[in-house]
């Protein structure tokens, strides 16, 4: 059984993504203070401040992205700890200005992701991520 309060963070993650609200706010709601984390494109980043910035800068060359989040499993590691892996795939529609010199117009990528979770005061925050792509590949959308 995944523990829920687990679960509700990654998902949390999630809707942060689709949302595109890469708020220092609600960067600090997601992650502690000290994050370390390492993205897939863009390498790594420690702190609310640089997570944030690099969350808004891996989307600024799409017009759309869309998050689909699966297989969450979790893991207590102590009263206060949890290891974390889940899949993540993301479909990125270029803008029309980048779109027109690619082969195609969307970006699919498939991550894995490992991270490790903190109990705070204000409950789960993430302190370790890192995603790993596994699969990627351009196309153009059916139209």
């Amino acid at each position: 059984m995944p523990n829920m309060e687990l679960y509700g963070l990654v998902m949390a993650y999630g809707e942060s993504l689709e949302e595109e609200n890469y708020s220092e706010e609600k960067t600090a709601s997601l992650f502690s203070e000290n994050a370390k984390m390492l993205f897939a494109m863009g390498g790594p980043g420690q702190g609310i401040s640089e997570l944030s910035e690099k969350h808004r800068g891996m989307t600024e060359p799409f017009v759309e992205v869309t998050h689909n989040i699966t297989n969450v499993f979790s893991r207590l590691t102590g009263d206060d700890f949890a290891d974390i892996r889940f899949h993540m795939e993301v479909v990125h529609e270029f803008r029309p200005e980048i779109a027109e010199k690619l082969p195609g117009n969307l970006f699919i990528v498939n991550d894995r992701i490992k991270a490790k979770a903190v109990k705070t005061n204000s409950g789960w925050r993430f302190c370790e991520m890192e995603m790993n792509t596994v699969f990627k590949r351009m196309v153009q959308s059916a139209e």
